[in-house]
């Protein structure tokens, strides 16, 4: 590991750091998200069958420590339970939002680095070659041996700026498409919510 970070000059170390930097995050974010990614509607029906039992303050104090959108979306609405169908819409899609921006924090990080990391490897060939030429200038001659260390530093530079960039883009567009399938489902449970109190006030007209 240190000789190839030897080898692949000044650019392996902000690669190194990027690397850890998206796998801490990978991390982060797969707990985040697991911990998010519940069953709307079934968690939906658990709380009807407890709320018909009488059962009102444990089901609140579930809501409210889960983690999920679902779980805020649905305690939203049981606040709101007698109040106007479409005042809730609008509520509900400002908590959806704000799910949003909590189950994101970081991805555009990563996006981040998935997109300059390539350029990092990049400035590393560029400096490794400028290196095979400079040594090329100092011996007079050009041949394997004079120019293997600086077409080495070109050759491994790229190879890890290439490698971070594909890990960092796999993992920002796996963690934005099960993100944005979370959300998906927490709109058509906002839907259902939404008509279970217009149902309610009209059955109650």
């Amino acid at each position: 590991m240190l000789e190839v970070l030897r080898q692949g000059g000044v650019v392996m170390w902000p690669l190194l750091l990027c690397s850890v930097i998206v796998v801490t995050l990978a991390i982060e974010r797969a707990f985040r998200l697991a911990a998010a990614d519940v069953d709307g509607e079934e968690m939906l029906a658990k709380v009807r069958d407890s709320l018909g039992r009488g059962q009102k303050g444990e089901v609140l104090k579930q809501l409210g420590q889960s983690k999920s959108p679902a779980a805020a979306a649905i305690l939203t609405a049981i606040e709101s339970a007698q109040g106007n169908p479409t005042k809730l819409e609008g509520v509900l899609e400002g908590v959806a939002a704000s799910e949003r921006l909590r189950l994101s924090k970081n991805l555009a990080f990563m996006g981040t680095i998935g997109n300059i990391a390539p350029f990092i490897g990049l400035f590393g060939t560029v400096l490794g070659i400028m290196r095979a030429f400079r040594e090329i200038g100092q011996v007079g001659a050009a041949g394997p041996a004079v120019v293997a260390s600086g077409i080495a530093q070109a050759l491994v530079a790229t190879a890890a700026g290439l490698f971070v960039a594909i890990i960092s883009v796999i993992c920002f567009n796996f963690y934005t498409t099960w993100l944005e399938r979370i959300m998906e489902r927490v709109s058509i449970l906002s839907a259902r919510l939404v008509g279970g109190v217009q149902e309610g006030k009209d059955g109650s007209k």
